[in-house]
């Protein structure tokens, strides 16, 4: 009975200094931790709120765009250069544990794909972690989908339409790869948003080219994603969907939309259900721009 009482006591301890650590971390922290868990590791510079990673074509110069953590941007700030010749940049989460939002870019002219660390201010020296990703018309990063607590990425092959997981390993590469889906080469602006739905599972969604439309893919995806349910049309007149965690700060997953004939970028405000309340346009002037 001693022995229960001191086993109970140690487990309460513990329990209580844990509560007491977490007190201590700034309240953006806190709210960004909870965040992270349905919408993702979005957070580039360190202040707690989401933000937009995007390369200016015409110069090749990799730009932050800070997030106000209101569904508005703060100034932006050059981070990188000569991005001119990769035709794949894609936010990747937390790849190799650290706590810090990370990068994947793949180089046009070999396929070869890299790993970019992130920071809190820019970007750590670029890992090779693979070659011939030149096959994949998407590859897309920055959550769990195998439950193991490691990010992991996914990637549509281009002449099978086979939907392929890579586990993530904590240290920015990746294990074995597993298929998960087929006819993938009919979905265009794969996107990986997070858990849409909040039923602590992350999801996808993917835009038909037969009728252009947008649909949700719920996970798990290691046995599959769920059948695709439709949740919005005119994607015919919208292109570079984009996850951006939860970017108005109401802790659902949102993601962003460029109309390239108006020049506006859009977002789109999760509503926790699989789907999205409003879709305001936050900005202008994308159309020279490759949102990551």
């Amino acid at each position: 009975m001693a022995d229960s009482c001191f086993a109970r006591a140690l487990r309460l301890a513990a329990a209580l200094a844990a509560a007491i650590a977490f007190l201590t971390v700034p309240v953006a922290a806190q709210a960004q931790t909870a965040e992270q868990t349905t919408a993702g590791n979005y957070d580039y510079d360190g202040d707690g709120f989401d933000d937009v990673i995007a390369r200016r074509d015409q110069t090749g110069a990799l730009e932050l765009w800070p997030g106000d953590g209101a569904g508005g941007f703060l100034p932006r700030s050059q981070v990188g250069q000569n991005w001119n010749g990769m035709n794949l940049i894609e936010t990747a989460g937390d790849l190799d544990g650290d706590g810090h939002a990370d990068l994947l870019g793949r180089v046009a002219s070999t396929g070869a794909l890299y790993f970019y660390p992130g920071n809190g201010s820019g970007f750590d020296a670029a890992v090779r972690i693979g070659r011939g990703w030149n096959a994949m018309s998407a590859i897309v990063s920055g959550h769990d989908y195998t439950g193991d607590g490691k990010t992991d990425f996914i990637a549509s092959e281009a002449g099978t339409g086979t939907l392929w997981l890579y586990p993530g390993t904590g240290t920015g590469s990746h294990g074995v790869q597993s298929a998960i889906g087929s006819g993938f080469d009919q979905v265009r602006e794969l996107t990986a948003v997070g858990d849409m739905n909040e039923d602590g599972l992350a999801d996808v969604v993917g835009v038909s080219t037969a009728d252009e439309c947008m649909y949700f893919y719920a996970g798990p995806a290691t046995s599959g994603f769920a059948p695709r349910v439709l949740f919005d049309c005119g994607w015919d007149v919208m292109e570079s969907a984009a996850a951006v965690g939860d970017f108005d700060g109401d802790g659902h997953a949102d993601w962003l939309g460029r109309e390239p004939a108006a020049n506006l970028l859009y977002l789109f405000k999760g509503d926790g259900l699989g789907g999205y309340g409003s879709s305001p346009v936050i900005d202008s002037g994308w159309n020279t721009m490759t949102i990551a």
